[in-house]
């Protein structure tokens, strides 16, 4: 799990947590011990091995609470060795000595992790970590985290979508678990617990609840189905077995009156010793026919009627081929669909917009291998993949100036935007814009993130000069620093001649400015739905033509002197 993905931060604390769980509970044994401490002494190094995780598996907080629980477990398994061979009195004096050193042990190695991660601002934990504990802080210090859509909070219809009915189905596994609770079902709940809490946080960590769900969820069925099979099962084999029963206790009581009957003829000394037997198996036959009879009345009680576990078993069998549908249909069209190629249906029929890879193909087959494309970070990827141009900033995220450097071009005027791309040997502008076709992830609806993560490293950057009375509007009660700014421009050039209004149909409104023309971009191709934009950056001397012409007229008065002077320059060979 390291070697794939960062969320492996959540096994490594999940296991310290169960086990400390088990510590605390008085669940301790060997079995636990034998099973953790090889895990993090192997488990750290492999990660170690790892060339995006490094030293770090060893300098960060994520995994200093595995350490803390190793220590914890070693002194636990030293505590029960040294009561296996020690006297009582002698054990609490050694308990006294080893919880001493155990203490002053942790608290060293807490000083020592705490004078390492002092000199970090973070306190040795990563932007991420830090916005799952706390869901605020992103927005706060880190909105290049919390701009991204994946680290945003699910709505209650997300969870419907992915886990169905398995949400149902949850709460009675966990109450399952606790019947009776064991040292796997207490690491089911405590993984049930936190998966839930940290999928609240972020949408992507649907993948971390989504197998807690599905064990929770299977623990409820097989204890649904054991109740309804052993129902029926009772109520098919309860009338045969009475009757069984019935003949059984008629034929053992005609045995023993015939037995008593020889018995009699006995003489009296046997008669003496045999009765106490008799007793004695009486006693123990009357003392398990009633815990018998106990255990099949608390059957009787519990059983359902045969119909109604019947009608049962068919609608969980339903319930999960509905599921399994369910599961089938979210995978071919949730999470099958590209991102290129987008659908739409409507009363007329199916519609493809296919703008993003005529876009990408415009930029292949239309612009030099060496040109650069400035865009939000969102198409970096894909430009790269698939129009094989050299982009200023993709998804990988971690360069966080970079991006905000692009960030505060989109958001100044025209001018200056020019001049940050011109520094950055920029030649084109991509920008994605949904106000013709109502796609709502353009690059306008993202525009506010572009703002803050900018104004995070240009302090100049503002977010209140972009909103009127705290509204981010793009219609005629918008504010001037809104209506001039690069990313304004850049959609809404030229779309007044779409329907002559400027309709925008994503925010439902009519542009604030329309009529404007653009003096450092030059539009390039724009695609067949209007949803990827491409500008060219104009060159320097198109901006300066007034200087050009006079250094030009400098120059040529420069060089046409010596000619009017009549001098000839003599030839050095001869």
């Amino acid at each position: 799990m390291v070697c794939s993905w960062g969320g492996y931060t959540f096994i490594i604390n999940l296991i310290p947590m169960h086990v400390l769980l088990c510590i605390v509970t008085g669940r301790f044994s060997s079995r636990l011990y034998i099973a953790y401490a090889p895990l993090v002494v192997l488990g750290t190094l492999l990660a170690a091995l790892v060339p995006v995780v490094g030293f770090n598996a060893v300098m960060t907080s994520e995994h200093f609470a595995s350490f803390l629980v190793f220590i914890i477990i070693h002194v636990v398994a030293f505590v029960y060795y040294i009561k296996g061979i020690l006297s009582p009195k002698m054990f609490k004096v050694a308990v006294t000595l080893v919880v001493s050193v155990g203490l002053a042990v942790c608290c060293a190695v807490i000083a020592v992790l705490i004078a390492l991660v002092a000199s970090s601002p973070t306190k040795g934990w990563s932007g991420r970590s830090l916005s799952l504990l706390d869901p605020t802080y992103a927005s706060k210090y880190i909105p290049i985290i919390a701009s991204v859509s994946e680290h945003q909070p699910p709505t209650w219809p997300s969870y419907f979508m992915d886990i169905n009915v398995l949400a149902f189905l949850v709460p009675a596994g966990i109450i399952a678990c606790f019947l009776p609770l064991s040292d796997a079902s207490s690491f089911v709940v405590l993984y049930i617990a936190t998966s839930v809490y940290f999928s609240g946080v972020m949408v992507r960590l649907m993948l971390v609840l989504a197998p807690a769900a599905c064990i929770t969820s299977g623990i409820a069925l097989s204890q649904a189905f054991d109740v309804f099979t052993g129902s029926i099962k009772f109520q098919l084999t309860g009338a045969s077995s009475n009757t069984e029963v019935d003949a059984a206790e008629t034929s053992s009581s005609t045995a023993e009156s015939q037995t008593d009957a020889v018995k009699t003829e006995k003489p009296e000394e046997t008669a003496k010793n045999r009765p106490s037997r008799k007793s004695k198996k009486k006693e123990r036959e009357h003392g398990e026919k009633p815990s018998t009879e106990a255990k099949a009345e608390k059957k009787r009680l519990l059983a359902l009627p045969l119909e109604s576990s019947v009608i049962s078993l068919l609608l969980l069998v339903l319930l999960g081929a509905f599921y399994v549908v369910h599961c089938v249909w979210a995978a071919a069209e949730a999470y099958s669909a590209p991102s290129i190629v987008l659908t739409s249906r409507s009363h007329d029929g199916l519609h493809v917009f296919d703008d993003f890879r005529e876009a990408y193909a415009w930029l292949r087959h239309n612009t030099d291998v060496d040109d650069k494309v400035a865009s939000w970070w969102d198409y970096g990827y894909q430009t790269t993949a698939m129009a094989n141009r050299t982009v200023i900033v993709d998804n990988n995220t971690w360069n966080n100036t970079h991006i905000a450097t692009v960030g505060t071009a989109m958001s100044s005027p025209e001018r200056a935007a020019w001049e940050i791309f011109h520094s950055l040997d920029v030649k084109y502008v991509l920008v994605v814009f949904g106000g013709l076709v109502g796609y709502p992830s353009d690059d306008i609806n993202k525009f506010l993130w572009m703002v803050r993560i900018g104004g995070g490293v240009f302090p100049h950057i503002k977010e209140p000069d972009y909103l009127r009375d705290g509204q981010y509007r793009i219609d005629s009660q918008a504010t001037p620093t809104m209506l001039n700014c690069l990313m304004y421009k850049l959609s809404y050039y030229r779309f007044v001649e779409t329907d002559g209004k400027g309709f925008d149909r994503v925010r439902q409104t009519e542009i604030g400015k329309k009529y404007f023309k653009l003096t450092h971009f030059e539009e390039a191709f724009t695609t067949h739905h209007w949803m990827v934009r491409i500008y060219k950056l104009k060159p320097p001397k198109n901006r300066i033509r007034g200087k050009t012409k006079k250094s030009k007229s400098k120059t040529s008065s420069t060089t046409s002197s010596p000619k009017r002077s009549g001098t000839k320059k003599k030839n050095p060979w001869q």
